[in-house]
């Protein structure tokens, strides 16, 4: 997972918390082990992750404000974790032959996912000489 980012449609939303830290420290050891197998922070070693915890609160800050009427953050990371659980995006690829390393076109991707989700992705690709599958937005 990067983040999970509620919009209103047509637009996503950031800061609504107005960029003041809303995040309360998670203290629970089982819940940082069990978000941290689901949502790493790749930047910094796991200790580390789970001591500062930098990369949720920044998410939750940026993005999980924008929700705080309807989930609190408890609610929002295990929204996230449920939906990352849910549409398992690697392993619905790998059941649909899609496997990281090989090529494949925008469409049989796209195709899949929409099987997968009933919706299009949102996909980010890296630009160059060889355009890679850097990201996927559901």
């Amino acid at each position: 997972i990067h983040g999970a980012w509620p919009d209103n449609v047509s637009t996503e939303l950031n800061y609504c918390g107005r960029k003041k830290d809303n995040y309360r420290i998670i203290t629970d050891d089982r819940e940082t082990n069990d978000l941290y197998d689901r949502w790493p922070d790749l930047t910094i070693e796991k200790d580390i992750c789970l001591d500062k915890q930098n990369f949720w609160r920044y998410e939750y800050n940026k993005h999980g404000t924008c929700c705080e009427a309807t989930y609190n953050q408890e609610q929002y990371f295990h929204l996230a974790v449920a939906l990352k659980d849910k549409f398992d995006l690697l392993k619905s690829l790998g059941n649909h032959g899609i496997i990281p390393g090989s090529k494949y076109t925008v469409q049989k991707i796209n195709n899949t996912i929409k099987t997968v989700t009933q919706g299009y992705p949102n996909l980010s690709c890296t630009r160059g000489k060889l355009m890679e599958l850097q990201e996927i937005g559901i």
